[in-house]
């Protein structure tokens, strides 16, 4: 399956809510490393990277990633 990139955001804020869309995610924004974004479910949980060119704003009728909670 091929994903076509999406415009991308200009650089993310620290905490902005943002739409991974090769893996169909909502979460939080928290860094970028080596050109990888690293978000995190909104809820908590474990990070995920991606590339900027997948990610975009968050759809208004994506509900944000829960994620899960350790313990």
């Amino acid at each position: 399956m091929t994903i076509e990139p999406i415009p991308t955001l200009a650089t993310p804020v620290r905490g902005q809510l943002v739409h991974d869309r090769r893996t169909r995610r909502t979460g939080v924004y928290m860094d970028t490393v080596g050109g990888r974004l690293y978000l995190r479910p909104v809820g908590g949980g474990i990070e995920w990277t991606t590339r900027p060119e997948y990610v975009g704003p968050p759809s208004p009728g994506i509900p944000p990633d829960p994620g899960r909670r350790a313990g």
